[in-house]
């Protein structure tokens, strides 16, 4: 680290069926940079998977991230963080927050809530919904009564994964495995829940839009759309498929550093 860059601090929050473990290269990249780095597994996600509850809802979500900064010694999403970070004994102040994908919905709340303790927004192929509409508002009809159908499966708690491939990871590779053995069914109630905001999205918070374009991801296509057509936001490209954090991890925790120091 250069001597006049001071360390800053990054949450890194994971997206639908996956866990801290998708974060564990970036980190490792952005504390090689004498950065400090949380990354919270969400509520019945990851080795919370046990968890896993029809009563989780998006709030349940915003709650984790929000704790995790005011209380990160106690925080029980932070179990999976394995750094000296969890030790902290206040809350965390400067946060550059990263949303991937579904989470997009999750730095959004906490924005609503703190934004004295943010410091930047960075929304990986990230999803993004007004106040008061959920993401089952969002889709047709038959495909939330698929949803729901499959989620009984886990006894109508979580959405069962789905193929890697999907996620823009091929079959056949080290990565491939690795994920399909470690994605978790996802907490159906955060599907069908909104998000109430009460200022507008990002809450006046400094916002970065990374849009990840090889190949690009179609269910965030009409997100990312809507947040070139706002004032105030901040946009780059990154040559790598929605599942930039395990298959471009060098690509992503530099681009990271480069919208920290901007």
């Amino acid at each position: 680290m250069p001597p006049d860059a001071s360390p800053r601090t990054f949450m890194l929050v994971h997206g639908a069926w996956h866990g801290a473990w998708v974060w564990q290269a970036v980190a490792t990249v952005l504390r090689a940079k004498g950065h400090r780095v949380y990354t919270p597994t969400l509520t019945g996600l990851g080795e919370r998977a046990g968890q896993l509850d029809r009563s989780i809802t998006l709030r349940t979500f915003v709650n984790d991230i929000e704790q995790a900064i005011l209380s990160p010694a106690t925080a029980a999403s932070l179990r999976s963080c394995g750094t000296p970070e969890v030790n902290a004994a206040s809350a965390l102040d400067e946060v550059i927050l990263v949303g991937h994908s579904f989470a997009g919905l999750v730095i959004t709340g906490v924005a609503d809530r703190l934004p004295g303790h943010l410091a930047q927004l960075v929304y990986l192929d990230a999803f993004l919904l007004p106040s008061g509409q959920s993401t089952f508002d969002t889709l047709p009809v038959k495909t939330v009564e698929a949803m729901l159908a499959a989620a009984e499966t886990t006894g109508g708690a979580g959405m069962p994964p789905p193929d890697p491939k999907h996620l823009g990871i091929a079959p056949g590779t080290t990565e491939y495995e690795y994920a399909r053995q470690r994605l978790t069914p996802h907490p159906i109630g955060t599907y069908g829940s909104p998000l109430h905001l009460q200022a507008a999205i990002g809450n006046g918070i400094p916002k970065h839009y990374i849009h990840c374009s090889s190949p690009a991801y179609k269910p965030v296509a009409a997100a990312y759309e809507w947040a070139l057509a706002q004032q105030g936001w901040q946009f780059s490209e990154l040559a790598a498929s929605h599942s930039a954090p395990l298959l471009a991890p060098d690509a992503l925790g530099e681009r990271l550093l480069q919208i920290a120091a901007s």
